[in-house]
């Protein structure tokens, strides 16, 4: 349990994996209880999936794009939220990133459940469907500080092999810690 000084300087124990070729930092894993917020609007929710971030990118909100880890780490397609700012505010905030899910509608599922506040479905905007390769492609040379809908990611066939570390996290284990 990181205080909000750690999570906000991101100097405390994270799980860390490779899933895709990707460098994934695990925040909170699956089962843990991710909180924040001011004191006059904490906010706390229970995650049904691995959540973290993909290293060496940057996100809408200036911290590195985020990502969640389902259960089918072989899965050819990556789902990209683009998620609109807090309290029904119009306008994009910054992506959430599905890895590992078998259609758009388990990752806008996985999304939903990650707001215990009910919220996820006034947040969630345009979801974009990508081949990992496109995935890729788009974290490399996309803009991802900016909403993904109308993006144009070149649709590849994967062919991306699995590591230990996805095996083991598809096995129900947890990511390793440094």
């Amino acid at each position: 349990s990181p205080s909000d000084g750690q999570k906000e300087a991101g100097n405390y124990r994270k799980g860390h994996v490779k899933v895709h070729g990707l460098d994934i930092s695990i925040e909170n894993p699956r089962g843990s209880w991710r909180h924040g917020g001011p004191e006059w609007a904490r906010w706390k929710s229970k995650l049904n999936h691995h959540y973290g971030y993909i290293r060496k990118t940057e996100g809408g909100d200036g911290d590195h794009v985020d990502v969640y880890l389902g259960p089918h780490l072989k899965a050819p397609h990556v789902f990209v939220v683009d998620q609109h700012h807090l309290n029904g505010a119009k306008g994009f905030d910054e992506h959430k990133c599905f890895i590992g899910f078998g259609s758009k509608e388990q990752a806008r599922q996985a999304y939903h459940r990650a707001f215990s506040d009910g919220k996820g479905k006034d947040r969630i905007g345009h979801i974009e469907t990508m081949t990992v390769d496109g995935f890729k492609d788009w974290l490399a040379n996309g803009n991802t500080t900016q909403p993904v809908r109308g993006h144009s990611a070149k649709r590849f066939a994967t062919g991306c092999a699995i590591d230990d570390d996805e095996q083991h996290i598809a096995e129900g284990g947890a990511p390793a810690f440094d």
